[in-house]
């Protein structure tokens, strides 16, 4: 019979986990459309909000590792191709930002504004300056580090600012998610 409730415990978890991933493509594309869209038009100082480090951020926050993993290579790869010049970077500094938020949730609280600013600023820090060092190697060129973090810290600022904006949403989507997943690996059926 034990079996029996594992079998119906794994069906719920992936109906679970396929629904969440659903939604999460939706939030991707939405978030895409912004990017490209409405973003590339507000600029700040030609500067623009890099909003996909923020989504890759709170999957691994309120998710789990092995959804922020599936979506850093996924949504990596997918903006690789469409504005990169090699594909790769772009997957594997959003998988050690996936990471770092599970490690991020273990240190700090997601109730608090100024923890998820706080966690914006390093990993928007950790992917650009990890994106610009491996594209540097990569293409053997000398790295401007003054221009570098003049556009950084306008991008830090305009992807706090997003995030303090829309903090309420994300929280709320954030608990959800995570009800969601936990909700269906918590569920336990004995006969």
């Amino acid at each position: 019979m034990r079996k029996v409730g594992n079998i119906r415990k794994q069906k719920v978890s992936v109906a679970s986990n396929l629904i969440v991933s659903i939604i999460l493509i939706f939030v991707f594309i939405l978030i895409y459309f912004l990017q490209a869209c409405v973003f590339s038009n507000i600029t700040i100082d030609g500067v623009k909000p890099n909003l996909f480090v923020i989504f890759i951020l709170i999957i691994g926050l309120f998710g789990n590792n092995t959804l922020s993993l599936l979506f850093s290579v996924i949504c990596g790869i997918w903006i690789d191709s469409i504005y990169g010049e090699v594909i790769g970077i772009t997957p594997a500094m959003f998988c050690l930002i996936g990471f770092m938020a599970t490690w991020f949730d273990s240190l700090w609280s997601k109730d608090e504004k100024i923890s998820i600013v706080i966690m914006v600023i390093i990993a928007t820090f950790i992917f650009e300056f990890g994106s610009y060092f491996l594209r540097s190697v990569i293409f053997d060129f000398e790295m401007e580090l003054l221009a570098f973090f003049k556009i950084l810290a306008i991008e830090e600022l305009y992807n706090v600012l997003l995030t303090i904006i829309f903090f309420g949403l994300i929280k709320k989507l954030g608990y959800s998610m995570e009800r969601k997943l936990k909700r269906s690996n918590m569920y336990t059926v004995e006969l």
